[in-house]
């Protein structure tokens, strides 16, 4: 579990599409990770399958490869990454469990210094539900909160620390983002569409 707060970036080395696809990701984390625990990758909850002088190996399984952006993300990228949520910390953004709804695409930037707004346009109607003003939503893993919601799109306000601190900044119009609805508000909703016996 993890909270969309992005710890620091990390930069791709290398995604090898084979018959188990591979994402190799070079970073410096503040406390000791081993193989099989989890890391947030962009917003995607991966294992750490090996260690090699600061460059971590993850698998990828075909679902995770389907429903993400990485494979448009050339080498040399930065990624967003947090470490799982401990008892001890502080939830500052929102729950995030890691797996992936699917992609958006990014409609239009408009940055200036006090903050930036963001909007991105989505072709699934059955997502439009979750994607509520003012609720939260999970993009290349950072919480931000949902600003505008029209029929195919969204936007969010970014503030000057979190345009500076994830890959947001590197971000342009037309490229794809990982999404992850919130994940209260799906529980809410499958709760709510569950036929009740009369």
């Amino acid at each position: 579990m993890f909270t969309g707060i992005v710890l620091c970036m990390g930069k791709l080395v290398a995604l090898k599409k084979k018959n188990f696809p591979e994402l190799f990701v070079s970073m410096k984390l503040p406390r000791e990770i081993i193989p099989g625990d989890s890391v947030a990758v962009n917003g995607a909850c991966l294992t750490v399958t090996g260690i090699d002088a600061g460059e971590y190996r993850f698998d990828l399984s075909r679902e995770t490869l389907s429903l993400s952006s990485f494979a448009d993300i050339p080498a040399g990228a930065m990624l967003n990454i947090e470490l799982p949520l401990t008892l001890n910390d502080l939830v500052s953004g929102h729950l995030v469990s890691g797996h992936l709804d699917g992609v958006v695409r990014t409609r239009s930037i408009n940055k200036s210094p006090e903050r930036s707004h963001f909007s991105f346009t989505f072709s699934r109607p059955d997502w439009k539900p979750f994607l509520v003003y003012k609720g939260s939503v999970s993009l290349n893993g950072i919480s931000l909160t949902i600003s505008e919601v029209g029929g195919s799109h969204f936007s969010v306000e970014v503030i000057p620390h979190t345009l500076e601190t994830t890959n947001l900044k590197y971000l342009k119009v037309g490229e794809r983002v990982n999404l992850e609805l919130d994940l209260i508000g799906k529980y809410i909703y499958n709760q709510n569409s569950q036929k009740r016996p009369e």
